[in-house]
């Protein structure tokens, strides 16, 4: 089953221009101002059972900041259909889209695709994180197909396609006997790494490398995600740095923060 979930965003004289629309998933508004908005993504059920196509549509208007927060992890569940996730998200000149994702989990015998397509205009920018883990507590996990595919005005700036599958991710050179990855997105700009990695260095099992035009990626591969902090300290570091040209949204979130409302 095909449920479509959208969100719009666009600067407004005293408040944002926001527009939903729930489907797999509802769309919780946490904070707003005259620039953007801060929202959370709740499921409306238990995902992704067999068959389930999660599609999101996202716009990000010219001069607009948008914050999507997945406020649940997901499990893609065994079963005789496999299931999707997919998002689509286009982000205009002078725009910002920061987009956070607890652990995607995939179970036993499941069989599901995660993918992002995200368009950038102008000066516009995206920062992304995507956490997988192979398996549920005592099981190796069923197989997976991940996809990035990110466009400015120009053309290409990130093509990715990972075949996580059980029969594929044993080889040498692909995860081995690793249960867990955990990858940071910057595109529009190429931000450093929180770390200092040199670009392309490997250490314990982190990586980090700029994309020939304007983008970064830094991804941690280990056991489990309980032994990864470099990929949330990025992305808090990454986002900072992203949504630091939207002052009105700083002094609205701490007038808020100090007041007590959430």
């Amino acid at each position: 089953m095909t449920r479509i979930a959208r969100i719009s965003v666009a600067p407004g004289p005293g408040r944002c221009y926001l527009r939903t629309q729930d489907g797999h998933l509802s769309v919780r508004v946490q904070h707003s101002d005259p620039l953007g908005a801060r929202v959370g993504l709740i499921a409306n059920g238990a995902l992704l059972l067999s068959g389930d196509q999660v599609r999101l549509e996202v716009e990000v208007a010219d001069g607009a900041w948008l914050d999507v927060v997945e406020a649940t992890g997901t499990v893609a569940y065994r079963g005789e259909q496999p299931s999707s996730w997919l998002v689509d998200a286009t982000v205009g000149d002078g725009a910002a889209l920061s987009w956070s994702t607890p652990p995607f989990v995939v179970s036993d015998d499941a069989t599901t695709h995660r993918g992002t397509r995200i368009r950038l205009h102008g000066t516009g920018r995206a920062l992304l994180q995507d956490k997988i883990v192979l398996g549920r507590a005592g099981q190796l996990g069923g197989d997976i197909t991940t996809s990035t595919d990110a466009v400015d005005d120009a053309g290409p700036l990130l093509v990715e396609h990972l075949d996580l599958s059980r029969s594929i991710r044993v080889l040498p050179g692909v995860l081995g006997r690793l249960r867990a990855m955990d990858t940071v997105t910057a595109l529009g700009w190429t931000p450093q790494p929180a770390e200092g990695l040199s670009a392309g260095l490997a250490g314990a099992g982190e990586t980090w490398f700029p994309l020939d035009r304007s983008g970064s990626v830094l991804r941690w591969m280990g056991h489990g995600l309980f032994q990864d902090t470099l990929g949330d300290r990025t992305f808090s570091a990454w986002q900072t740095d992203l949504l630091a040209a939207y002052p009105r949204r700083d002094a609205a979130m701490e007038l808020a923060e100090s007041s007590g409302q959430p």
